[in-house]
């Protein structure tokens, strides 16, 4: 790679690493990045789970007390989380990304209204559904499950995804579902570049650079998040999920 090269990966890593840390999303501006080097697109989308992940890890120390709130019900999710992350994984080393990438727009887009919706939706479904237990219940860990299964295969939008579910499942405290959202994708992250590094998919040279920059990027930003108002951040948050969806719509036209 050329110095430029470096350096174009390198600002984007830091933008990405400042977007998951408050919110998730990033790989849909650092995904077309890896594409506009060249790289084939299962191998970007193979090296941006590398790339990305310490935007997502080095918010996490931040949220401790936030953790303490929500530990008894972690431990499900979680593992929801990382067996659909697995399953995804693995379909990607069997088959081709294009499908996905070419649904990206729509799934973005179907995110984004999911999380400004998020509330409502609990709210009806709690009062039509009685017997659901969504926080705490199998529904829920389904639900986070099948969404994971995405989040492994292309992963592309899954912080806004996995942010949506959260609020529809029951977290509508902003900065606990943002802290389960960056310790599960952290995870889901480990467990899908294990699995494309024994597939032979990363591109270590560019992903190690975005990986430094979203490190720094995360670890800069992350101490800003909790003093913003979660109004401006939901704001924020569904402002990126329509740029992003509409510029994967152009990119499709």
């Amino acid at each position: 790679m050329t110095t430029e090269t470096y350096l174009y990966l390198f600002i984007t890593g830091l933008c990405c690493g400042a977007i998951n840390a408050i919110s998730g999303g990033s790989s849909l501006l650092s995904f077309p990045v890896l594409i506009s080097t060249g790289m084939p697109a299962n191998i970007a989308n193979a090296s941006n789970f590398l790339a990305t992940m310490p935007g997502y890890a080095a918010a996490i120390p931040f949220y401790r007390k936030e953790f303490k709130h929500i530990k008894h019900a972690l431990m499900s999710i979680l593992c929801a989380g990382l067996f659909g992350a697995v399953t995804g994984s693995l379909i990607l080393l069997v088959s081709s990304s294009d499908v996905f990438i070419s649904l990206t727009p729509y799934l973005l887009l179907s995110a984004t209204l999911l999380y400004a919706l998020g509330d409502t939706i609990h709210t009806l479904m709690v009062k039509h559904c009685q017997n659901l237990q969504l926080k705490e219940g199998k529904t829920g860990q389904l639900l986070v499950y099948v969404f994971s299964i995405y989040g492994g295969f292309f992963g592309a939008g899954m912080g806004i995804i996995m942010l949506s579910l959260l609020r529809i499942i029951g977290y509508s405290d902003f900065h606990q579902a943002n802290a389960i959202k960056n310790l599960m994708i952290t995870l889901m992250s480990l467990i899908s570049v294990a699995i494309f590094i024994l597939g032979g998919l990363i591109a270590w040279p560019e992903a190690l650079v975005m990986m430094l920059g979203s490190a720094i990027g995360g670890y800069q930003m992350v101490k800003y998040a909790n003093k913003v108002p979660q109004k401006w951040l939901r704001y924020f948050i569904i402002s990126l999920g329509l740029s992003f969806s509409t510029y994967y719509f152009f990119q499709l036209s």
